[in-house]
């Protein structure tokens, strides 16, 4: 029996089951193209170059390593299916970093930063042409980005963010937009003014990542699904029905880095849910929001929203949910989901009467300064890319191909970016970490509901959400 609550926001279908089945990206692509077998590792191998994990880092990293030289042996380890965790759940934003200028220049400078920012540029076109070289149909459209104002708390943020890209002499990626203009691309009551940021490409993610994986198979590089990674022993994979004993090793493990000792200092997982709703194509026109922008709000507890061809609309959010380890509440959480669809009703009330139909989370693998960094595990030759921190489309790209560059020691521009080695502070130990992240969290989402909804934001709530900025981390409002 329906709940109420899921009844008055038009809840249906998968929508009611989060965690039962795959995401609708996922699902969708499989039935486009379920590619060929890769069956579990059985055995002991040797290979030149292990990859653990067969999500978008670890895809485009193989995928660089073909392009560096062609015969050396990678084998790709992945414990589900390609594509079957955050690659295959996410959004399908890959956007631009002019919004994160506050944070580069904070830590790289304005000539490093900028460097960043083109390089993320760069890696947006390219994956359009990959898609087009490769015939992977991703669904690929160039429509820009559009961030909205919501709350009034929200004005300052979205003036200094564009103030920075013109001081930085980028004025022309990031620019203001009057109400007026923001309504002309998306008209929703909830908006008042904006910015937009030209670099911005929506995708199917995973059928960019199963295009990932039917290439790289054409290539001879080996994956292995259905193979947990238990340890790495030096360089040497260890699983329970074999190992790749290899000269190199890549972690590309996104929000299970949480449970990689090389890595769980640098991540706290969070999580996030989308909602897709039906498809109605007359209501986008009707909004006028035919442009292909992605589009999100000011939130710390970011909402994202972008459409699809048939005319739906698929919308994101954090679900404020914190853990020590990858478990249901990542995937099976319809507390999160009704906390997203609210946050979708209030801003296209017009959509009422369309049902939301399919519903589906997964974790964020996020850093301490909101940005990720690839490179080195100290003087080993295991190698890693973490802290995406939901937006990882473009960068995972820019991560590939810097670590394919550094196993392979290329003299490139991409192994001199600024988050190549980079040493960010590191978050508390365990427990503190995940009980503090949680409690941040909700905080965060209290005191943003507030201004959105025209209240105080409670005392209690505000100190909280400031927490992480007063400790030295560059997440949530200062």
């Amino acid at each position: 029996m329906l709940s109420a609550m899921q009844t008055s926001l038009n809840l249906t279908g998968a929508a009611l089951t989060p965690g039962a089945q795959r995401s609708w990206w996922l699902r969708e692509a499989l039935a486009h193209d379920p590619g060929r077998p890769c069956p579990a590792l059985s055995g002991d191998v040797n290979a030149d170059v292990v990859i653990v994990g067969g999500g978008f880092t670890g895809l485009w990293t193989a995928f660089f390593l073909t392009e560096r030289d062609p015969d050396l042996g990678v084998v790709v380890l992945e414990q589900d299916i390609c594509g079957g965790g955050p690659s295959g759940r996410n959004g399908g934003f890959a956007s631009g970093w002019w919004d994160e200028l506050h944070g580069l220049v904070t830590l790289y400078g304005p000539e490093a930063a900028m460097r960043a920012c083109r390089a993320i540029s760069a890696s947006i076109t390219a994956i359009g042409d990959f898609c087009s070289r490769n015939n992977v149909d991703a669904w690929y459209r160039a429509g820009g980005y559009m961030y909205a104002i919501t709350a009034g708390a929200h004005e300052k943020l979205c003036e200094e963010m564009v103030r920075l890209a013109a001081e930085v002499g980028a004025a022309d990626e990031l620019v203001a937009l009057t109400p007026a203009e923001v309504k002309a691309r998306c008209a929703s009551p909830a908006f008042r003014g904006g910015a937009y940021m030209r670099d911005g490409a929506s995708v199917q993610p995973a059928r960019l990542a199963r295009g990932l994986r039917r290439v790289l198979l054409e290539r001879g590089v080996t994956i292995h699904e259905g193979t947990a990674v238990d340890r790495l022993d030096g360089t040497t994979a260890i699983t329970p029905k074999g190992s790749v004993r290899a000269k190199h090793a890549v972690l590309a493990v996104n929000a299970w880095g949480v449970g990689w000792p090389q890595l769980n200092r640098r991540l706290v997982a969070w999580s996030s849910y989308i909602v897709l709703t039906a498809p109605a194509p007359d209501r986008l026109r009707e909004i006028g929001w035919t442009g292909g922008e992605l589009i999100s709000d000011f939130r710390t507890s970011l909402r994202y929203f972008r459409t699809t061809p048939d005319g739906r609309i698929a919308f994101g959010g954090g679900g404020g949910r914190a853990r020590r380890s990858i478990d249901h509440m990542f995937t099976h959480d319809a507390r999160a989901v009704t906390e997203t669809a609210e946050g979708f009703r209030l801003m296209f009330p017009s959509f009422a009467d369309v049902p939301i139909e399919d519903a589906w989370g997964g974790p964020i693998d996020v850093s301490p300064t909101h940005l990720p960094a690839f490179g080195r595990v100290g003087e080993t030759n295991v190698y890693y890319a973490a802290g995406y921190t939901g937006n990882g489309v473009a960068p995972t790209r820019v991560a590939g191909e810097a670590l394919a560059d550094l196993i392979t020691r290329a003299d490139t521009e991409a192994v001199r970016l600024p988050m190549v080695n980079a040493r960010p502070r590191a978050f508390p130990p365990e427990p503190f970490r995940s009980w503090g992240a949680a409690v941040v969290r909700r905080a965060m989402i209290a005191k943003e509901t507030a201004e959105e909804q025209g209240r105080a934001p409670g005392f209690l709530a505000s100190q909280l959400a400031r927490t992480p900025h007063r400790m030295g981390y560059l997440l949530g409002p200062d």
